[in-house]
């Protein structure tokens, strides 16, 4: 076999050897959204290739929430009540309409999870629940998410719920690929302290 041919074969291959480091871990066993009368509802299940500790502690990290979605522009825990989650967004609906829409949010922590309720006259919302969970599995993290949602705000009838399901569907993978990244940067961060 001449060398050229050679590389031809095995360049593919050494390629994605390389690049499999590399390449996120997230596999996601559930990923479904759908419209429920006024209200918007994801359902997420995923295997995250990080330690479960580091994803709770990237989830209880409220004030970093807008390196985990570009949506966030602010998020900050209230002065006065710590149990309250002051967010403002900026959420476009298939890039064609965009607002700027304020959520504050109950928070209750427990070890595995997390629950954050919307308070509707605080919100651009008016109901909202989301509801995370996770644990240790097979080396990593098996976590739920749940979020319903019913908007505040005008939506168009026609084309707006499809566009509204599609940015629910990307912005959830796009969040959750950033959190099972960021919390293994912190496991190796902690790793690296300790040797």
């Amino acid at each position: 076999m001449k060398l050229s041919a050679f590389w031809k074969l095995a360049a593919p291959c050494l390629g994605a050897a390389l690049l499999t480091p590399f390449a996120h871990a997230l596999d996601v066993e559930k990923l479904e959204v759908r419209r429920n009368a006024t209200r918007y509802v994801v359902e997420f299940r995923a295997h995250l290739a990080a330690p479960p500790d580091q994803v709770g502690a990237v989830l209880k990290d409220y004030e970093h929430y807008p390196q985990l979605d570009s949506r966030i522009l602010e998020s900050r825990r209230d002065a006065d009540d710590s149990s309250q989650l002051h967010t403002r967004l900026r959420g476009c609906v298939g890039g064609l309409f965009c607002r700027t829409m304020q959520r504050v949010e109950t928070l209750e922590e427990m070890p595995g999870g997390l629950i954050a309720t919307a308070v509707p006259g605080k919100s651009d919302v008016t109901y909202g629940h989301t509801h995370s969970q996770w644990q240790a599995h097979n080396g990593g993290t098996e976590l739920v998410y749940r979020l319903e949602i019913e908007p505040d705000f005008w939506v168009p009838p026609l084309f707006g719920p499809p566009l509204m399901m599609r940015t629910l569907r990307e912005g959830t993978l796009s969040l959750f690929t950033n959190v099972e990244r960021v919390a293994n940067g912190r496991a190796h961060a902690v790793k690296e302290s300790a040797d």
